[in-house]
């Protein structure tokens, strides 16, 4: 039995129906979800909705920002030792 999509009255509805003979019964939604059949919503019927977080102020610890220091003062150093050595060659 395989899900099949069908149309009366305007509405829609899911029917089993097996791919042999034809033969078909009404899906209920317990079958649907064995068969992994996912809903579509159409986009005019999306509500588009925001999530909202609270910002979290993270403090650095003195050895973290000891750490940084180190670190900028080390790349400074690195990219004026590469300028001088552009404007030499």
């Amino acid at each position: 039995m395989v899900p099949v999509k069908k149309e009366s009255n305007g509405k829609e509805y899911y029917v089993l129906k097996c791919p042999r003979c034809g033969y078909e019964e009404k899906a209920s939604r317990e079958d649907l979800d064995k068969y992994g059949i996912k809903y579509v919503v159409e986009s005019s019927k999306r509500t588009v909705t925001a999530k909202a977080t609270e910002a979290k102020q993270t403090a650095l610890s003195p050895e973290e920002r000891e750490m940084l220091q180190e670190y900028y003062e080390i790349l400074l150093e690195s990219m004026r030792e590469e300028e001088t050595e552009e404007e030499s060659d």
